[in-house]
């Protein structure tokens, strides 16, 4: 059985080779290898065995956690992957998901994978890039190796022929052809989420004219949050971004709360999440303006942004006519992290409210 790993460096991945005496026992041995193209797309493929010798050097936890390494790989692919019903492959399905999603396939697999946070994404979709990446590797080192060791005397040789099986049945499934294009897109994919976590934004005016012309267009939509919802949801955000202004969103509300989704970052000052437009009045009869953005990054960070125009882009909305959205309750939440539910609760209503407009 073998595992495939993305890997830091572009063009490179990670091998792991389980051997099963029994295949409902426990493996008896693993190979970890490491795969790399050497000088950019077109260079010559390089395999590196590594040498687990070192494990005698270490203390006995971490012999112990080497020893597990086989198992937390598997356990690693079931919690990104699921378990296979031997009827549909995972990978079929990741498939059968992009057949589905022409010209939305960043949109589409954010939701398909759920509440899982950007790093878990992009890892998870640099994954399935090594995945079609190592079947067009192998073949090709199997082929130069059948082409440098002389043909017939190369076919017994680390079981090429066995390999070259398994290969052909997996490319039975998958267009050859295809793989290369597969492989740029998810790569593509996994740049698409956010890697590391940003700071407190500030949005410039440039940004806040493109945001009004593009509210203006209709290429950026945003819903109005009904009921009291919109209050709940921005003490809870207070609390966490500036708790001094949170005793404020208790007294007598009279507020407005609007809401949009990026699915991919349209500009470098907006990143893709969820933005979420406020006004309330507060104790002493002034207006609180406020914009903030969720992110999911390692789990989820709400950001209170700064900029000068947010009274101007809320007094738009709130002269032009707008569908109101309830924020749905239940479902899918993440354990102690408010802010990635409430990202996905939001993602979800606008997901169902703007569908027809899309």
């Amino acid at each position: 059985m073998a595992w495939v790993a993305s890997g830091q460096q572009e063009n490179s991945f990670y091998l792991l080779f389980k051997w099963y005496e029994d295949f409902y026992g426990p493996p008896e041995r693993s190979d970890l290898y490491f795969v790399e193209r050497d000088y950019g797309a077109e260079g010559e493929v390089r395999v590196r065995f590594f040498n687990t010798d070192f494990q005698k050097k270490l203390s006995r936890q971490g012999q112990l956690w080497c020893q597990s390494f086989g198992n937390k790989v598997s356990d690693n692919a079931v919690y990104f992957f699921g378990d296979n019903n031997f009827e549909c492959s995972s990978i079929e399905r990741i498939l059968m998901v992009l057949q589905d999603s022409r010209r939305r396939e960043l949109e589409t697999f954010d939701g398909y994978l759920g509440l899982r946070c950007d790093g878990e994404k992009r890892a998870q979709c640099a994954t399935v890039a090594s995945y079609f990446c190592g079947i067009q590797y192998m073949k090709e080192l199997i082929y130069s190796m059948v082409e440098r060791d002389g043909g017939e005397n190369a076919v017994h040789y680390l079981h090429t022929d066995e390999f070259l099986r398994i290969l052909n049945r997996m490319l039975d499934r998958i267009d050859e052809d295809r793989m290369g294009e597969l492989a740029l897109l998810f790569r593509q994919l996994a740049e698409s989420f956010c890697f590391e976590p940003a700071k407190t934004p500030f949005l410039s005016r440039n940004t806040g004219r493109w945001l009004a012309e593009q509210t203006e267009r209709g290429q950026v939509r945003w819903l109005r949050l009904g009921g009291r919802t919109g209050q709940k949801l921005l003490r809870k955000l207070y609390h966490q971004c500036a708790p001094a202004v949170a005793w404020d969103v208790f007294h007598r509300w009279q507020g407005d709360v609007y809401f949009t989704v990026f699915y991919e970052a349209p500009s470098r000052e907006l990143r893709r999440g969820v933005y979420i437009l406020s006004r309330f009045e507060d104790q002493t009869g002034l207006d609180v303006t406020d914009l903030f953005w969720l992110e999911n990054i390692a789990g989820g960070v709400a950001h209170l942004c700064d900029g000068e125009f947010f009274d101007e882009l809320l007094d738009r909305l709130l002269a032009a006519p707008s569908r109101s959205a309830m924020l749905p309750m239940g479902g899918e939440e993440v354990p102690g992290d408010l802010v990635a539910t409430y990202g996905y609760r939001l993602k979800e209503s606008f997901e169902k409210y703007t569908r027809g407009f899309r």
